[in-house]
């Protein structure tokens, strides 16, 4: 397939940073997006807007901040004129050994960055791209969302609270010409996966590496899988096979989450 070209295009990423988050928006910016890259400490950006050739710039983005939100999105949107990507990557991790041992604000916290703040950036998002009829959002989500990992209880809660967001707003805001994707970086070795205990034994071929991410978030961008719209992807598919599949998975109902129940018969 031939580089992709995303000239004209206008994405938000939050978190970028650092981690997936920068990678993302260097991808974008590279393929030819202008790129507003969100950081809670915008000076932290400097690196990502000099590398960006002029096709970065920075905004202070604390997902938590609803002005912020709004006016890095309403920002966006007047300086611009429109905006035609949103990548919701902004997110931490928490928990303990045992689960119920987390403190509660600190598991609290985990869902108002991860899923709350999800939904302030795609809520200012949407009053945009409903206007455009037009307009994508992708969710960094996560594998650990689809099963039990008790030392990161708050986390997989918040991922597997963010599939089922991801999936309503999916098929409501195909009706206004949004195509919405939830995504999985897999396992990258960031500031995220440094803690010894929980990766220390994982086997190097494991490892996704990072820049997988940017790439498939560039694909996604290009509009070549809105008919995969509302499906989980990971980093390591191979999207041409998906692509090209797109019809059974969608009548198997398959790439999304759900719930095997026990049939006697």
């Amino acid at each position: 397939m031939s580089a992709v070209d995303l000239s004209g295009q206008v994405a938000l990423v939050t978190g970028a940073n650092r981690g997936i988050g920068r990678q993302i928006a260097s991808a974008l910016a590279a393929a030819g997006a202008q790129v507003v890259a969100g950081a809670r400490d915008p000076d932290t950006l400097e690196a990502l807007i000099a590398a960006g050739d002029g096709r970065c710039e920075a905004v202070a983005l604390d997902v938590t901040n609803d002005a912020q939100v709004l006016a890095a999105v309403d920002g966006t949107v007047a300086k611009h004129g429109h905006l035609d990507l949103l990548v919701n990557n902004a997110g931490i991790g928490g928990g303990t050994e045992l689960p119920w041992e987390t403190p509660i604000d600190e598991w609290w916290a985990v869902q108002e960055v991860n899923v709350r703040g999800v939904y302030a950036c795609t809520q200012a998002a949407m009053r945009h791209m409903t206007k455009q009829k037009s307009g994508r959002i992708i969710d960094v989500g996560s594998l650990v969302g689809t099963y039990p990992m008790p030392a990161a209880a708050p986390y997989a809660a918040s991922k597997c609270a963010l599939f089922r967001w991801n999936s309503c707003l999916a098929i409501a805001a195909a009706d206004y010409g949004v195509s919405v994707f939830i995504i999985s970086p897999g396992l990258v070795a960031t500031d995220m996966t440094a803690d010894v205990d929980l990766f220390d034994n994982i086997p190097a071929d494991q490892w996704t590496p990072i820049e997988k991410t940017g790439a498939l978030v560039v694909d996604l961008a290009s509009g070549r899988a809105d008919s995969l719209a509302g499906r989980f992807i990971h980093a390591e598919d191979d999207l041409d096979v998906l692509i090209a599949n797109a019809d059974q998975i969608i009548e198997q109902n398959l790439q999304t989450l759900g719930m095997n129940f026990f049939d006697e018969a």
